[in-house]
């Protein structure tokens, strides 16, 4: 991941995604998350954003749960009213996969969605991102979309909602008041083992670095992160580094 970070990002850059990251942390109201997603401009350009909650069983856009940063209204209201989110190749494809960086030219190929294509070019939404996050036992799954009507398909561009969603998720759950109830009766503690495991996550090590730093097998490593990850109702070690430091079960420093 480290290299990754550093083949595809300037140092300033590297640190930007860092700030905003950090920034996440303390998102308490929708003009907080707003202003963040905005903020990702810096990072790669996007005329229109938007993120929202679906339902897991019917793939239903929750609109009490959503927050338009930038998309035109006009499109908002006709793709309420006309239930495009039966339609939408993306939000098909998200509720199929549950999570994952999609690109919408790569998805759009998948269905035979031309009208709906059609349609949303018309208001300038021609090339986008979408990436969503789920939890293991979750019934709601986040997903956050980025547009333009020019957005090259970049792994720059991957590698950044990759690291940078997971965070905006947790955002985005607090804000709307998502997991609450859950979250407060839940009491995760972390063993001293599992903490230093997500502690060298966190810094970008990947399971083998982990495993020489720990002086551990791979597979012990392994171990952990899925226990890890099973404690924190989590699918994915970036995920599970973004609700440890929400939760205060990781240092920011």
């Amino acid at each position: 991941m480290v290299t990754s970070i550093k083949h595809l990002l300037s140092k300033n850059d590297a640190c930007l995604l860092l700030s905003l990251i950090y920034s996440s942390l303390s998102c308490a109201i929708e003009e907080d998350l707003i202003n963040l997603i905005n903020d990702l401009k810096w990072l790669f350009p996007h005329e229109f954003a938007a993120c929202v909650l679906l339902h897991r069983s019917e793939a239903l856009i929750d609109v009490s749960h959503s927050i338009n940063v930038s998309y035109p209204p006009e499109w908002c209201s006709l793709y309420v009213s006309s239930g495009f989110d039966k339609s939408d190749p993306v939000v098909q494809e998200m509720a199929r996969t549950g999570q994952g960086v999609q690109y919408w030219t790569d998805t759009y190929k998948k269905y035979d969605a031309k009208a709906f294509v059609s349609c949303a070019r018309d208001f300038g939404l021609r090339e986008g991102y979408s990436h969503g996050v789920r939890t293991r036992n979750g019934d709601k799954r986040s997903f956050f979309s980025f547009a333009g009507s020019s957005l090259d398909k970049h792994p720059r561009t991957e590698l950044i909602l990759a690291h940078v969603v997971p965070h905006l998720d947790q955002a985005l759950k607090r804000i709307v008041g998502v997991g609450k109830e859950k979250a407060a009766g839940l009491g995760v503690e972390l063993s001293s083992r599992e903490t230093e495991v997500l502690k060298w996550a966190k810094d970008g090590k990947n399971t083998w670095e982990i495993s020489v730093i720990l002086s551990i097998s791979i597979n012990t490593v392994k171990f952990h992160l899925r226990n890890i990850m099973e404690k924190l109702d989590v699918v994915s070690r970036t995920q599970a580094v973004a609700v440890a430091l929400q939760d205060g079960l990781l240092r920011t420093e």
